[in-house]
């Protein structure tokens, strides 16, 4: 009877600490197509598609956390990628908070102390060079929503383009996208990524990220 009673206590003083974390945290705990859209391109490397999410949405999206506690900054961790990490470093993401379990980011990361070093080291060196790249692809998805607008106001419509105001927020990414594509994302995330005083990703490229979320914005809205 003592040991139930103190299993109970034990529960019931988790449920508070988790409770308590996320309201001093002052982000709600929350499961969202966004998140999941974060995960997918900070595990598969795909830094080309994270910075796209970010500058299209509201760049707080950094700091939201899943229904489990972890966000963004637990995921960079986990899959040890020094572009991701630079992002969220460069927003100020916090590296102190803790999940449901009672984990940090840095406690996600599997390997030595050296690697963890490594993987930070690696994550400073790009942080310079993140501010420009940012600028670079919120001044395209500026220039492609002016002359979107500009056509709508001409009266011209094509198919393929969307309508104004459509929330990319519920942007997904479909399961069934072939392995090959994901390799291939990975290779272009890894020369794109932010590598102190690299160049900067070209106009076509930042503009084929963002049509390609506005792409599947629309099927999705289609869909409804």
């Amino acid at each position: 009877h003592t040991m139930g009673l103190m299993t109970q206590h034990s529960k019931l003083r988790v449920a508070w600490m988790v409770a308590t974390i996320a309201v001093c945290s002052g982000v709600d705990w929350e499961d969202s197509p966004i998140l999941t859209d974060t995960w997918r391109a900070v595990s598969t490397g795909d830094f080309n598609t994270l910075l796209a999410i970010v500058v299209s949405n509201d760049p707080g999206i950094v700091h939201h956390r899943a229904s489990d506690g972890r966000g963004p900054m637990w995921w960079a961790y986990e899959f040890k990628n020094p572009s991701a990490l630079a992002l969220f470093k460069h927003y100020d993401v916090s590296e102190s908070e803790a999940d449901a379990n009672g984990l940090v980011p840095a406690d996600t990361f599997e390997g030595s102390a050296e690697e963890l070093q490594q993987l930070r080291a690696d994550a400073d060196t790009r942080v310079p060079g993140i501010p420009a790249m940012v600028q670079q692809f919120a001044d395209k998805f500026e220039e492609m929503r002016k002359q979107q607008a500009d056509r709508f106001d001409d009266g011209v419509q094509f198919e393929d383009e969307i309508a104004p105001g459509v929330d990319l927020s519920g942007v997904q990414f479909d399961d069934d996208e072939d392995e090959e594509d994901y390799l291939d994302d990975e290779e272009e995330a890894e020369d794109a990524g932010p590598r102190g005083g690299g160049a900067p990703m070209s106009d076509d490229d930042i503009s084929a990220k963002i049509a390609a979320l506005k792409a599947k914005a629309q099927a999705m809205k289609d869909e409804v």
